[in-house]
């Protein structure tokens, strides 16, 4: 009997040159796809997302709940079948409560008190604070929800846009992932994924006091900006113009850091470069740019628009997505939301496990079947994270195992341009946990030229 491991997607270039060790591949030309796997992988993951409930969302949402069938159609074609999951829902409004334990106060409706609180959300076809869909005996699922999977997100992801207008996006991700409230949603051997959807940027509070001295809105709100943000020459933000190389501001008094973000959800798994996966759909981070509205006032202008939509610059949530190795950010400023959930998605898969390559695999020779240009090998993975490589895998054909294919699957690779899967031929040998499989394919373009 066979046992088929399946295979993660990157890019990066590559020399063309078959059944290669991985430390021997050197960047100089084609395009390639890597690869990433542990030999025994997961099929639990634990999936928040973080949805921006103030009033500018009500179309974003909308999408979102009417494609995120889409997104689930991606993880369903894992080996296997969908995986265990856990979904919660939380929003971006956490109110004035900050990091250092102030708040209080009332800043419009939205902003009063601690806002949601990271509470994950529920709905009365819900037994609980977040959904449950697990395999259980004889390949059948447990659920805690009545209707369909599609019906009961939407259900808990009408979050409406009553929330408040400063947003604390990693705030409330890391309110909704300690709140005792939320108990259970986080298993231990479970993979983590955080879904950010959201039109203007973090603002999570150091301190309240970013509330302080004013009760206008929109100068509230450009705080965020000037004191969220940095950029070339460190000068004023309130100075009308563009600005370049823009970051998240180190030290602010307002804002908490965002490392200290990065560094809370890395501390939630032993191993955080393979067991935590971030998504972005979110305004673009560029252009920045300064701007003036009718009553004078300095506001950030929009960085894209749609349909007479419009997102603004998310510099400090795109930094923080960018400090994690399983990473996906999609712009928010599309007519809907399908193909960046289809990416969110894809990107889920590949820390589980993901089969599919998304270009065609380079054909070395006009030979009968693929002679495909790889370097395949198993490598061990040390507990201090270090890889050690044990060796290399080839290409099946010449009688050793284990041994790698890569061959057509329409089931598994439906949603690929290539519907080309790898798969791992080892007679029925599982290794140890600890072994990965790294691999680098080079591909083509769709004309057959290497890219």
């Amino acid at each position: 009997m066979t046992t088929s491991m399946l295979f993660t997607l990157g890019t990066t270039l590559l020399a063309g040159c078959p059944d290669r060790t991985v430390s021997e591949v050197f960047p100089e030309q084609g395009k390639v796809e890597n690869i990433d796997l542990p030999a025994n992988p997961t099929s639990d993951v634990d999936i928040l997302f973080l949805i921006d409930n103030s009033g500018s969302m009500s179309e974003e949402q909308s999408s979102l709940r009417a494609n995120f069938g889409k997104f689930m159609n991606v993880l369903s074609t894992l080996e296997g079948g969908m995986p265990n999951v856990h979904i919660g829902v939380a929003t971006s409004s956490l109110g004035q409560s900050a990091g250092d334990g102030t708040g209080g106060g009332l800043f419009g409706a939205g902003c009063a008190g601690s806002g949601d609180d990271g509470a994950l959300r529920t709905a009365p076809t819900i037994s609980g604070r977040f959904i449950i869909d697990e395999e259980s005996a004889a390949g059948a699922r447990t659920k805690n929800y009545s209707g369909t999977l599609a019906d009961a997100f939407s259900a808990i992801a009408d979050v409406g846009t009553a929330g408040c207008g400063i947003e604390q996006h990693l705030g409330s991700v890391k309110r909704a992932l300690s709140n005792p409230t939320n108990a259970g949603f986080l298993r231990e051997n479970a993979k983590l994924a955080v879904v950010f959807i959201a039109d203007e940027d973090d603002c999570s509070l150091a301190h309240k006091s970013l509330f302080e001295g004013s009760t206008d809105g929109t100068e509230v709100n450009f705080r965020c900006t000037r004191e969220g943000i940095e950029c070339d020459g460190n000068d004023d933000l309130s100075v009308v113009g563009p600005r370049t190389n823009c970051h998240p501001k180190p030290d602010s008094p307002y804002l908490n850091d965002v490392d200290l973000y990065v560094d809370y959800l890395k501390s939630l798994k032993a191993d955080p470069e393979r067991n935590v996966i971030v998504a972005g759909i979110v305004g673009d981070p560029d252009p920045v740019e300064i701007t003036k509205d009718n009553m004078n006032r300095s506001v950030l202008k929009p960085s894209c628009s749609y349909s007479g939509q419009f997102a603004f610059p998310a510099v400090r949530t795109s930094d923080f997505l960018s400090q994690f190795g399983f990473n996906v950010r999609e712009s928010i400023c599309n007519a809907d939301l399908s193909t960046a959930l289809v990416k969110v998605g894809d990107k889920i898969k590949d820390a589980l496990g993901n089969p599919c390559f998304e270009a065609q695999v380079a054909d070395l020779l006009p030979d009968p079947g693929l002679q495909a240009d790889c370097s395949v090998s198993d490598v061990q993975i040390l507990p201090d994270g270090t890889e050690k490589e044990l060796g290399v895998i080839p290409q099946c054909g010449g009688g050793a195992i284990p041994c790698y294919r890569i061959e057509v699957d329409e089931l598994h690779c439906s949603y690929t341009d290539s519907k080309l899967a790898l798969t791992v031929e080892r007679n029925g040998v599982v290794p140890p946990a600890d072994i990965h499989v790294k691999a680098s394919c080079v591909t083509t373009s769709g004309d057959g030229t290497v890219q």
